[in-house]
């Protein structure tokens, strides 16, 4: 009984300094925010900068573009609306999928939802005072993406159905030659920008040492291309990981009659609880009327997440307080002691990406549902062995392992010819995540280190959009051809950035992610706070390239 009462006074201790550590952290994130507002946007600071516009001539081709941009997700549509606010039309996207969206269209699996706040996880220029929920469901953001489409009149721009599958510069003239596939048909597009906007989290990632995978007799589907003709009930159903999407989709899984659900795991994640509530129409009514309100729950949310970045990245004892709390959170929900050991992570909290969830716990307590941590050493005709020699006999077997993040989807040719596979054998690298040597005009988004372990990537993408606009500025008023960064200006960015994640968790936290790559080199994440990004994607720097 001592003890029961001990642990809810410690529990109740750490709760008040976290929402101590907390406050602090929003306090200063809006008082900074409130005057950098008051002296660049109210005293118009950079009025000199303001109205500009793009002067593009329309070329009288049929085939050839300012910009062409690969893909129609969050960045691809922001990188559209900014060029029509610049003032001009002369672009195209291409996208491979019958629908706008990227990954929030081909991510269909049951109980698909963001792991960031709907406020947060949406244009800062388009609120939408909407929302079904805090936490924005599948459907709802695809619906979002489509009214932006719709609202910036973008949706004619986009050739769907189309696959880019090569990208060459031709430096005689100074344009990017772009072939793509449609409907068995090749066709040669010629554009002056790339705007490589096809998202890391856009490519089924399958185990590749797991024998036997061709020889299972039973139904199979990845998570990111989910086959919705699959039956549940009554079957017996294996998924494979414990990531992101799978504790999603595990308890969905769980309520379709399910005979037996077999959940197969690696490596445990941390698991955040999900505040989650439904928004009344009273709030969205208010939204509607003042989104100044909205704008306000926006930063509320934007600076409560970037606290994290105090445990992950700068790793202050605020980090065990941050883990003890998840720690007791398990200790709530699991009561099983042997359960909990299996449930509970070898690293630190953030090590891997978070897995923000109210229904895991419960869902893999379930009778119909057996968590499995032995690993698997083949698949047969109808069954999983694992290296304890156990068979688990399986009718559907639903692959949840992730993404191809550490390689580029489509071959592309730089300078006198250099395959960007080339460029990147080393090491994956961008300057400021967008730009890369030998790669003139080529503009990626949420491209090498850009991503994050704690924050929304709206955040970084728009940040991306601006330092774009200005270099296309510069260009247009300069009348410059052609931009690459320089070799040695982007080899001092990227070993700045790998020096300062080797002391973030990251790096140092005991685990090994998609994050890394396989010489352990992070070749993804953001190694601090996004505000900081934000700051130095603001101006174009200009003396950082080979300018034409």
């Amino acid at each position: 009984m001592e003890k029961s009462s001990w642990d809810k006074y410690r529990m109740l201790l750490l709760l008040v300094t976290a929402y101590v550590v907390m406050c602090i952290t929003v306090i200063i994130g809006f008082t900074g925010q409130f005057f950098y507002w008051l002296i660049f946007d109210v005293c118009n600071f950079n009025k000199e900068r303001s109205n500009r516009k793009l002067n593009v001539t329309k070329s009288s081709k049929q085939n050839e573009y300012y910009t062409l941009i690969v893909g129609s997700g969050f960045s691809g549509l922001g990188v559209a609306i900014k060029l029509r606010e610049l003032g001009t039309d002369n672009f195209i996207i291409i996208e491979r999928n019958a629908h706008i969206g990227g990954t929030w269209y081909a991510n269909t699996y049951p109980g698909c939802t963001c792991d960031v706040p709907s406020n947060l996880y949406s244009f800062s220029f388009e609120p939408n005072p909407n929302w079904s929920h805090f936490f924005g469901r599948q459907p709802e953001i695809g619906q979002y993406l489509e009214h932006c489409t719709d609202k910036y009149d973008i949706r004619r721009h986009i050739k769907f159905n189309t696959t880019v599958t090569e990208m060459k510069w031709l430096d005689d003239k100074q344009l990017w030659e772009v072939i793509t596939q449609s409907n068995g048909e090749e066709n040669h597009i010629y554009a002056k920008f790339i705007m490589s906007c096809h998202g890391p989290l856009s490519n089924a990632s399958f185990p590749k040492d797991i024998p036997g995978i061709d020889k299972f007799e039973g139904r199979m589907c990845h998570t990111a291309e989910w086959d919705k003709t699959l039956e549940f009930e009554n079957k017996r159903v294996a998924v494979i990981g414990t990531g992101a999407s799978a504790i999603q989709a595990v308890p969905e899984l769980q309520k379709t009659g399910v005979k037996q659900l077999l959940v197969f795991q690696r490596t445990p994640g941390w698991v955040v609880p999900r505040a989650d509530r439904v928004i009344g129409e009273w709030e969205k009514k208010l939204y509607r009327k003042f989104p100044i309100v909205q704008k306000l729950v926006r930063g509320l949310i934007y600076w409560i997440r970037e606290t994290t970045v105090l445990s992950f990245t700068y790793r202050l004892p605020v980090r065990f307080l941050y883990q003890n709390l998840i720690k007791f959170n398990l200790r709530m929900h699991v009561k099983d002691e042997e359960l909990r050991k299996k449930l509970t992570p070898p690293f630190d909290f953030g090590c891997k990406r978070a897995l923000v969830t109210n229904d895991w716990y419960p869902a893999i307590q379930k009778p119909n549902v057996k968590l499995v941590t032995n690993r698997i050493k083949e698949i047969k005709s109808d069954c999983i062995v694992t290296y304890d020699g156990d068979e688990y006999p399986v009718d559907i077997i639903i692959w949840s392992t992730g993404y191809m993040v550490q390689t580029f989807p489509m071959p592309v040719y730089g300078v006198n010819g250099k395959s960007l596979t080339e460029e990147w054998s080393e090491s994956i690298s961008a300057y400021r995540g967008v730009t890369v040597p030998n790669f003139p005009n080529f503009f990626v988004l949420v491209g090498p280190n850009t991503g994050l372990g704690h924050n929304s990537i709206i955040v970084m993408i728009e940040a991306q959009i601006q330092y774009i606009t200005q270099a296309l500025l510069y260009m247009n008023e300069n009348n410059a051809q052609s931009l690459d960064v320089k070799q040695d200006v982007n080899n001092r960015y990227n070993d700045n950035i790998q020096s300062k994640l080797k002391k973030t968790v990251w790096q140092s936290g005991g685990c090994r992610s998609w994050y890394q790559n396989a010489d352990g080199r992070n070749t993804a994440i953001w190694p601090g706070f996004t505000w900081v990004y934000i700051l130095l994607m603001k101006n174009f720097d200009s003396k950082s390239y080979n300018i034409q």
